[in-house]
């Protein structure tokens, strides 16, 4: 036995250091492909993103666009613990191919909404849009009487779409489904200020928050100066949906922002999101809520603060989907009125 091991060691030791050679260089070449993929994409980000397209886009340009979906993966503006909302497009659009469609035979064949439909719509696609790209975007489609609608990233980036669309038509108003305010103004420029960076683009007699319910006490306190409009959940329960409807739709011109942090939504529903509150609105009152505010016309509109990493079994990203879906079907432009 011995005598043979002597035999074979050498031709062993020869074929065990061809192969860590082999492994050696494979692992080398791998290194040195993805080093590649990385460098690459670090360059052309965006267009390898931007293969892919939500069912929903009907349209490839914008000159046959009526309403427009811009995807920004950005979560800059965030002081959330819970990171992860640049995620949160990309997260959103898997989502709509897995709950939103059926796929039979080849085809693609998308669920219809609830209510309305997407009968004549014309949907463009424009795929992902940097943050400092996004006011450029927002104010060429507004000047092309397009609506946009912005899938983000954290809620921040509501600051740059009310300002490119309050460049071209003045003043707006705003529908705000939130579990918090943004209405800090001890610091600016960031996710918490949303509202107080935007101050003088609204029209302060059109702007109401709902779903508000975690506000500290200087957004109170700003909120009761400003005379702003706010329906907490509490108010929902008691006063019942209707009311809530009312309120949108008779003090809320049609030419209006409507921006949709999916915290708005009670934790059982929506666990994806930065920050999470308890007491919330449910899936349907918030479906029920954003249909009416943007069938009575709106100037664009935003969903924001998905968190994957924090989801389970995708209930926040396909519902976030849904959102889309009925908004998109419902949506009345307020540039075409």
């Amino acid at each position: 036995m011995n005598l043979l091991a002597e035999q074979l060691a050498p031709d062993f030791c020869k074929f065990h250091v061809g192969y860590q050679r082999i492994s050696r260089i494979s692992l080398v070449q791998w290194l040195v492909l993805l080093l590649s993929i990385y460098i690459l994409t670090g360059f052309i980000g965006q267009v390898v993103l931007n293969g892919d397209r939500f069912p929903l886009a009907n349209v490839t340009s914008m000159s046959e666009a009526e309403i427009a979906l811009v995807l920004v993966a950005d979560e800059s503006k965030s002081l959330a613990t819970r990171k992860g909302t640049d995620q949160g497009p990309r997260a959103m659009r898997c989502a709509f191919e897995n709950s939103e469609v059926f796929k039979r035979e080849g085809k693609t064949i998308l669920i219809c909404p609830m209510r309305n439909n997407y009968l004549n719509r014309r949907i463009l696609d424009t795929g992902f849009t940097s943050r400092n790209d996004l006011h450029s975007l927002i104010c060429e489609l507004v000047t092309n009487k397009i609506v946009p609608v912005i899938i983000g990233g954290d809620h921040s980036i509501t600051t740059v779409a009310i300002d490119a669309i309050s460049a071209t038509l003045g003043k707006i108003g705003l529908v705000y489904f939130d579990a918090h305010p943004d209405f800090v103004s001890s610091k600016r420029d960031y996710y918490g200020s949303v509202i107080t960076d935007s101050l003088g683009r609204l029209d302060g007699s059109n702007v109401t928050f709902i779903g508000t319910r975690a506000a500290e006490l200087e957004e109170v306190e700003n909120i009761q100066r400003s005379g702003f409009q706010v329906v907490s959940p509490l108010d929902i329960v008691e006063n019942g949906i209707n009311r809530t409807i009312d309120k949108i739709c008779t003090r809320n011109t049609s030419r209006k922002y409507v921006s949709i942090d999916l915290d708005c939504l009670d934790p059982a529903y929506a666990p994806g999101v930065s920050v999470p509150t308890p007491c919330g609105l449910t899936s349907v009152e918030l479906t029920c809520l954003v249909k009416h505010a943007v069938s009575s016309g709106i100037v664009g509109m935003d969903i924001v603060e998905l968190c994957p990493k924090y989801d389970m079994n995708d209930i926040t990203a396909s519902l976030a989907a849904r959102l889309l879906s009925e908004s998109v079907a419902s949506i009345r432009s307020a540039y075409l009125s």
